[in-house]
């Protein structure tokens, strides 16, 4: 590890540090103010009140018709299982088709192959260009009149490829009023902001600790009369549709990061965009057969994320490296650390495999500074100068195949 040096965190993608601000808001409801708001009495009401307060807050936030939109939830993954499994419960009657894209986050994939292996939905699978984006007429075509929900992300984690809802929702609107659309916006309610009218969706994931709160935190908006049957049971704590004692301190805290967030938004992207920028056009520079994935347009792609692959090194060995130099970064996402597996991500871009192996995923935050750019700069090259020394594979020889993903 680096002797003495602050250690430089590129990795907000997969969390960001509570702001001072959100962990002050939150104490109170862990020291005086810790009561159960499902209780009668003057303290338990009080904690309710937070509640209910919160979520009129983050309601008008997204541009929700009505607060109880809102059902709080643990997080992203929660909110995504329950979108799934509870509109699909929820419409047997209909059918069980649901449509989905090959880069979602697992939160999504996973729930719908074990829905699949329930026999509880028949899914389909849309497919995505080189930069990871979801053609919107692709959506429409796979719509039958069997489809009861569509759910396509609006910002990919990974390689930060922002999709059309709108003009997905639209069209399968359009094709089958009856189909619901649920998008999955972790990302994207973090950094560009999300009005579900303007989406047009009938769902939607978002989660407190992506946008400086807390983890333990989140929402699925659920538009009203979108069918939907609860999964956790045991209480009437969110209408009935996730029972458990709500996190009084948690949904504090979400609530004012979204606020802060909303105020922030046009300095945070500024801030992020320009280390961004800078960084997609050093790497090339410095490191020889590195191609950046996902869009290269400003107006496509995440703010603050850089992502790239590495061709001949292996992209867990690489964060090793930058971690013993102080650096924490992420390769592919951070869901799935630790497995061999190469991004599923980039194979659905039609990266091969081989070279998918090499994915590096730096995502800038609030506290980033050209002075960390200038020092991944610095450590990087070398770290890969010497892991491709050792490969069996002489780096001059690329396959064929590789060849056109490393000249951009």
């Amino acid at each position: 590890m680096s002797s003495g040096a602050p250690r430089i965190y590129l990795d907000h993608a997969a969390t960001t540090p509570p702001d001072p601000a959100v962990v002050d808001a939150m104490l109170p409801y862990f020291r005086e103010r810790w009561h159960n708001p499902s209780s009668i009495y003057v303290e338990a009401q009080a904690a309710r009140q937070v509640i209910d307060e919160a979520r009129a807050t983050i309601a008008a936030l997204i541009g929700a018709a009505e607060p109880d939109e809102i059902l709080f939830t643990s997080g992203g993954s929660e909110a995504d299982n329950l979108a799934l499994r509870g509109v699909l419960a929820a419409s047997r009657r209909r059918g069980k088709h649901l449509i989905t894209s090959a880069v979602e986050h697992h939160a999504i994939l996973d729930t719908a192959e074990e829905l699949e292996r329930e026999e509880l939905a028949e899914v389909t699978l849309v497919g995505v260009d080189r930069d990871g984006v979801v053609d919107p007429a692709a959506v429409e075509a796979a719509v039958r009149e069997d489809t009861v929900l569509v759910s396509i992300m609006h910002a990919n984690n990974e390689i930060g490829g922002v999709n059309d809802i709108a003009e997905i929702a639209r069209r399968v609107h359009a094709k089958n009023p009856h189909t619901m659309v649920h998008t999955d916006a972790v990302q994207s309610a973090a950094h560009l902001g999300v009005n579900v009218d303007r989406l047009g969706v009938d769902l939607l994931t978002f989660t407190g600790h992506k946008l400086y709160g807390p983890r333990g935190a989140g929402a699925l908006y659920v538009r009203n009369g979108t069918p939907l049957q609860g999964q956790i049971l045991g209480g009437q704590q969110e209408r009935g549709i996730r029972a458990g004692t709500e996190d009084t301190a948690a949904i504090a805290g979400f609530a004012l990061a979204m606020s802060m967030a909303a105020e922030r938004r046009e300095a945070d992207l500024d801030h992020e965009r320009a280390l961004q920028e800078r960084l997609m056009a050093e790497l090339p520079k410095h490191i020889p057969m590195l191609a950046i994935t996902g869009p290269r347009e400003a107006s496509k792609r995440l703010p603050g994320n850089v992502s790239c692959t590495v061709a001949f090194v292996e992209g867990e060995s690489i964060l090793l490296a930058l971690d013993l130099a102080g650096i924490a970064a992420s390769s592919g996402s951070a869901c799935t650390t630790g497995s061999v597996e190469p991004s599923h991500v980039l194979v659905a871009t039609g990266m091969p495999a081989e070279l998918a192996r090499g994915s590096l995923r730096f995502t800038f935050g609030r506290g980033n500074t050209d002075a960390d750019v200038d020092r991944l700069l610095e450590v990087l090259p070398p770290i890969v100068q010497r892991m491709r020394a050792l490969s069996p594979v002489p780096v001059s020889e690329a396959p064929e195949a590789w060849k056109s993903w490393l000249s951009n």
